[in-house]
């Protein structure tokens, strides 16, 4: 699946594929880190697996509230002791969560929360990176203005150093000390050599960026070269659903 056919988690197993659409969005003007590259485990049960775990109820308001879908995922829960799932649908209207809590009642539910977005506000730019074989990864000059520390772990910051500098820009554009991402996580599905399906948020009181795209690591190069296919988006955020 490329990102220039999003798909729609609208069925019990899966997606149906929609069409895309959008502007292009603005470059970063403040300085901005450009991260390390840290190591992408792999592993785990499919996104659809896990999708059908989440419940129709639960995942019908996700895609209510997220709009036309961009991009989703589904994946086990590190806070859930039985591996319980929580779902993440990004779309043209905002990004939606369903997560797994335990009600009063003692029962199993997931709570829904969301950011969404102000009409009209949501911009994106294609990045298509495909450097020479065994090139280095960029780094920041030593005279370059220190950027802010937007409060990332240094899970997220590795995570982020993968990707190609202007991806990591326009992801972290938004953000500053004072106005840190409240929520951020990512997936992805594939090999060390090729991910078919990519997908990062950063979403915060006022904005919400994230990146939806593929990973290819051709014949004769290593991660620093990595080929990535990557559509980045930002939002301005109207108003939030807190779960």
């Amino acid at each position: 699946m490329g990102s220039s056919y999003p798909m729609r988690p609208s069925g019990p197993d899966g997606p149906v594929p929609r069409r895309d659409g959008g502007l292009p969005g603005p470059r970063a003007a403040a300085p901005v880190p450009l991260h390390q590259a840290g190591e992408m485990g792999f592993g785990g049960r499919t996104r659809e697996e896990l999708w059908r775990l989440v419940g129709p109820q639960s995942r019908a308001r996700i895609n209510a509230l997220s709009g036309d879908t961009i991009e989703w995922y589904a994946s086990e829960d590190p806070s859930s002791p039985d591996g319980r799932p929580y779902a993440v649908v990004a779309g043209d209207a905002g990004i939606a969560l369903a997560e797994p809590r335990i009600d009063t009642g003692h029962r199993p539910v997931h709570a829904i929360s969301a950011f969404l977005f102000a009409s009209g506000s949501l911009r994106h730019i294609a990045i298509d990176h495909r450097p020479p074989p065994h090139a280095a990864r960029a780094a920041v000059a030593d005279a370059a203005p220190a950027p802010p520390d937007i409060g990332l772990s240094a899970e997220a910051k590795g995570l982020l150093g993968n990707l190609p500098p202007r991806a990591q820009e326009f992801l972290q554009a938004p953000f500053t000390a004072e106005r840190r991402p409240m929520r951020y996580d990512w997936w992805y599905q594939g090999s060390d050599h090729h991910l078919d399906v990519f997908v990062v948020f950063l979403a915060g009181a006022r904005d919400v960026t994230f990146a939806t795209g593929t990973k290819d690591v051709p014949v004769g190069h290593d991660a620093a070269s990595a080929h990535w296919s990557l559509t980045c988006y930002q939002a301005a955020v109207e108003r939030r659903i807190d779960g």
